[in-house]
């Protein structure tokens, strides 16, 4: 009988600290502390070497994709940059557009991304791109009014980013069907914040 009353009271001791909060364990409750902003960085390559490249995700969502483009130096066969001297400058509009027909490389394709069924694949499909101060035009060798208007949106935000950091360009696409008239990039920028 004595087992089972050392027991019991053994239990009870064993159910009563259970309950009760352990002390000792050096961590005490504070409220939220304040840590300042979050850390901002430009993720994107140096755009002097990457264009941007507006393809649709699997959700048909229009998305701009940073590609790197090796650009080659300017200078004369067999030279190369001297110290301090930069290979090219920001990569033109002509060299975004080109990229943009080709369609995505292998890794973006595994990603899901994609043209518009009607913009032609193919970097021969682009003429050339002129670009002045409010303006930019690209010269296609097709009929742009048969472009769906997904096709367009690709082909004005990827020469609208590529002319001007902002993409606030507006943008004429030329055919051999005519001219359309000038359309802006549906997508802005969001603003970094101060630093």
């Amino acid at each position: 009988m004595r087992k089972r009353a050392f027991r019991a009271v053994g239990l009870t001791t064993l159910l009563v600290l259970a309950g009760a909060p352990l002390p000792g364990c050096g961590i005490q409750e504070t409220g939220v502390v304040g840590a300042g902003r979050p850390p901002v960085g430009d993720l994107l390559p140096p755009r002097d070497s990457r264009v941007l490249l507006f393809f649709f995700s699997p959700d048909d969502e229009l998305l701009p994709v940073p590609r790197i483009v090796d650009v080659p130096w300017q200078g004369g066969p067999g030279s190369s940059p001297s110290e301090g001297e930069e290979a090219s400058e920001a990569l033109s509009p002509l060299t975004a557009v080109t990229a943009l027909l080709d369609g995505p490389n292998k890794a973006e394709r595994r990603a899901g991304l994609r043209n518009a069924p009607s913009l032609p694949r193919g970097a021969s499909a682009v003429d050339r791109v002129l670009t002045g101060d409010s303006t930019v035009e690209v010269r296609l060798g097709l009929r742009v009014r048969r472009l769906s208007a997904p096709a367009r949106d690709q082909l004005v935000c990827t020469a609208a980013f590529a002319a001007q950091t902002q993409g606030a360009l507006p943008v004429t696409l030329v055919g051999r069907d005519g001219r359309l008239a000038p359309a802006d990039c549906s997508l802005r920028p969001v603003p970094a914040p101060a630093r």
